[in-house]
């Protein structure tokens, strides 16, 4: 269930103050828990913290302390530590008021990549490159366990955010899937599969702990009914790799505002919305350097944005109009990510009898080799996505124009495949259209998530 955007009509953010100060990469950017202060952390191997309401440079932290760039920055739950993880393998916790260093946690073997405090503050989440997730005591430096489970480095973390138990923790990785932790008995509680066609960088709770969002390598954002294991919908506006994600805290006229970061922009999404899910789009940076990392203030009414340029800018948030909302778990369309049931995805559209009949007969290649006929060359990794070809039917994405769509006479269903993937497409009435190529992105895993122990997941 794919959205790809253009900029909506909604009131627009409006750029506030731009912070200079980094000399290279500003890695990280997050707002305090409960205070304008924004934290910012750099290639350049410094901390620095900012009032966000006047741009003042409070405090910078560090170049003495880690050996190779920081990679990410995070405030504790209560704002009197900061934790830095970086390129060197290590981890340091600060104070957060006199920025002298408490400790350094030494035992990952690759970069550590991103950390997260656990809500009821015993534990700190530690993401590395070893392919490993660790789990510390912020209070004694102990190292409690390592969790092993991605195939390939992990490059985000983040606790569940709700209530006093920090059983559990979601984590993604370069090998494309999300996995959903539970840290007492070190084991993967779901794994979050086939959502992307290539590496997760970056995952992140809704305030609620109902959804999760990640944003890929492969340009998309998807969200998730992490209780479900389901794709419940996904995003497609930046041009390049998506590097950050993040949700408000609260809601602010009914929207409980979600921020993306990738390519040369930034945007802000209503994730409940079905008209305009793109509230507003961002691009403050220099052109040609990227943006790293989006963060929204506690309040809801800033958000902050640093880039490649070194820069920070902090934008004002407006208030979005009010819409119609839908509950997602009664949504005509969901995109199925149990990928046993090879089945068609009903559109409950009247459409939905004639477009079986057409996909019916269309022929959907079983093998993963070339297709000769087609002249579409053999897939070069498992990541390759599948080509097919549909008779009478084109990929959404070719059709960004709803309205001129179904002016045509065009109807969109959804269709999966026997590898369990889901391709969104366009019926066409006969006669107006030849066989087409379409080149499909994979929605669901070869059936690779773990029954998920039923006890254990009602600590949601």
């Amino acid at each position: 269930h794919t959205h790809t955007h253009t900029r909506s009509m909604a009131p627009s953010v409006k750029h506030e103050r731009t912070l200079k100060g980094h000399e290279w990469n500003c890695s990280s950017v997050q707002f305090h828990p409960a205070s304008s202060l924004l934290l910012s952390a750099s290639w350049d191997r410094t901390i620095k913290v900012w009032d966000g309401e006047d741009g003042t440079l409070i405090r910078t932290i560090g170049r003495e302390s880690h050996s190779a760039p920081i990679t990410w920055a995070a405030w504790h739950p209560n704002g009197a530590l900061i934790a830095s993880t970086s390129a060197d393998h290590t981890t340091c916790l600060w104070d957060a008021n006199t920025g002298t260093r408490m400790r350094t946690l030494r035992e990952h073997f690759g970069w550590v990549t991103k950390c997260s405090f656990a809500p009821d503050r015993t534990k700190l989440a530690t993401s590395s490159w070893d392919k490993t997730v660790r789990l510390w005591d912020p209070n004694t430096g102990e190292l409690l366990s390592t969790l092993r489970g991605h195939t390939k480095g992990v490059w985000s973390c983040a606790f569940y955010p709700v209530g006093h138990t920090s059983a559990l923790l979601a984590s993604c990785g370069e090998d494309t899937t999300a996995r959903l932790w539970d840290t007492r008995t070190r084991k993967i509680a779901l794994t979050l599969s086939g959502g992307h066609a290539d590496a997760v960088n970056d995952i992140a709770w809704s305030a609620d702990g109902s959804l999760i969002v990640t944003g890929s390598l492969d340009k998309t954002i998807t969200l998730w009914d992490p209780k479900a294991g389901k794709v419940v919908r996904m995003f497609k506006g930046h041009e390049e790799a998506v590097k950050s994600v993040t949700f408000s805290s609260v809601e602010r006229g009914g929207i409980n505002m979600m921020a993306t970061a990738g390519g040369y922009s930034a945007m802000l999404w209503n994730p409940k919305s079905t008209v305009n899910s793109l509230l507003s789009e961002i691009r403050d940076h220099e052109p040609g350097k990227e943006v790293e990392s989006v963060t929204i203030s506690h309040n809801a009414k800033l958000v902050a944005t640093g880039g490649r340029d070194g820069v920070i800018h902090i934008n004002s948030v407006p208030d979005f109009p009010k819409e119609e909302y839908f509950d997602f778990r009664k949504a005509p369309v969901q995109a199925e990510t149990n990928a046993r049931s090879s089945r068609l995805i009903e559109d409950r559209s009247k459409t939905l009898a004639d477009s079986m009949a057409a996909f019916e007969q269309s022929s959907l290649p079983r093998s993963v080799g070339g297709d000769s006929q087609h002249n579409v060359p053999p897939p070069t990794s498992s990541l390759e996505r599948p080509k097919i070809n549909v008779k009478e039917a084109v990929l959404l994405s070719e059709w960004k124009d709803r309205e001129k769509a179904e002016s045509l006479g065009m109807r969109k269903v959804h269709m999966m495949d026997d590898s369990g993937r889901v391709h969104p497409l366009f019926t066409v009435p006969k006669g107006q259209q030849e066989v087409v190529e379409a080149q499909a992105r994979p929605v669901a895993s070869s059936g690779q998530v773990p029954a998920a122990d039923n006890d254990e997941m009602t600590s949601f």
